[in-house]
């Protein structure tokens, strides 16, 4: 199975899942032994070896390559309620041991006030792998704190620029400098508090207003944390196609895994099978009438998972989504 080029990652020797296999052993080292299987649709596992949850539908940024950034699509994207039972969901996998669980989707987390609750819930419930991907515009010198001290692994901050003028094209309403000062001040309360834990990551999604700044972001950036991240274009089908960068085409071997390895939980209880945003259309069932369990080995997902197989994606939200991604031409 070819892979899909998205991710190239650079990581400092000892880190990632290194050191967390050192602090968490064997539980830690066969978690991720069943996640490569699940990448290669190798296996299915009793229960998804990672919850992902979106506690709120909203985004404070309106960024260029993200559906908060459009109207049509932020406007039906967000037409949600927050009717999620988070600690049922929690309990549920707790029982099969569920090693892994992220605390965003297609939002920002730091809108929710009671997050490093949520967190240590998590946390306490048997956990190994709790993850946040932030803008960090939100990430005061308050939260930072209580971020530290809820039992992270692993914290992501999207930045996607290097200079100021970039970041004002592709993160808008964001102010750059002050998520640079954030972040800063993150990574030293940190190192100050002397923890170990989050291994810090800053990505970058390459696109028109920025390509020219990655020899500049990575050169900013390899020092100060654990891992920098490049992901390549990726468009919004119909809409954000002008923003690929030059020397970039359409990838025509995309293969989907998500629904070997995960599910998303919504703010409204949805379940849906995949992280994309046009998961969303594909919702397997709502946590109010079923349980993760029930949906996993549900008809929805097993029917989803076939097609996939077969790359017959016969959902029309599977062959949208098929189509949006790009590498560098060779």
């Amino acid at each position: 199975m070819s892979a899909t080029p998205q991710r190239i990652t650079e990581e400092r020797v000892g880190y990632g899942d290194g050191v967390l296999a050192k602090l968490f052993g064997d539980r830690y080292t066969q978690y991720r032994e069943l996640w490569n299987k699940a990448c290669k649709r190798e296996t299915i596992t009793e229960f998804p070896l990672y919850l992902q949850f979106e506690f709120t539908p909203f985004c404070n940024l309106s960024c260029v390559s993200c559906i908060h950034g459009i109207e049509e699509l932020k406007s039906s994207y967000t037409a949600v309620d927050l009717s999620m039972d988070y600690e049922k969901i929690i309990l549920e996998a707790e029982r099969f041991g569920c090693p892994s669980i992220s605390f965003h989707n297609n939002n920002e987390p730091l809108l929710v006030r009671d997050l490093e609750d949520k967190i240590g819930f998590a946390k306490r419930h048997g956990f190994i792998d709790l993850i946040l991907t932030t803008n960090a515009t939100l990430l005061s010198e308050e939260r930072a704190d209580r971020l530290l001290e809820s039992g992270l692994t692993k914290i992501n901050f999207s930045i996607d620029a290097y200079s100021e003028e970039a970041y004002r094209l592709t993160r808008r309403k964001g102010d750059f400098r002050q998520v640079l000062a954030n972040i800063e001040g993150f990574l030293e309360l940190k190192k100050k508090r002397g923890y170990e834990l989050p291994i810090t990551r800053v990505t970058f999604l390459i696109n028109r207003n920025n390509y020219a700044e990655t020899g500049q972001f990575r050169a900013f950036w390899k020092d100060r944390v654990d891992l920098v991240e490049f992901q390549n274009f990726q468009a919004l089908d119909g809409y954000t196609e002008a923003l690929c960068p030059p020397g970039y085409e359409r990838y025509e071997g995309f293969e989907c895994t998500y629904p070997w390895q995960q599910v998303v939980v919504r703010s409204n209880g949805d379940v849906l099978p995949c992280c994309s945003f046009y998961g969303a259309d594909i919702v397997l069932g709502n946590i109010a009438q079923n349980s993760i369990y029930e949906l996993w080995h549900g008809e929805k997902i097993k029917a989803l998972r076939e097609s996939l197989s077969h790359k017959s994606y016969a959902h029309a939200s599977c062959r949208r989504c098929a189509r949006t991604f790009y590498k560098k031409s060779e």
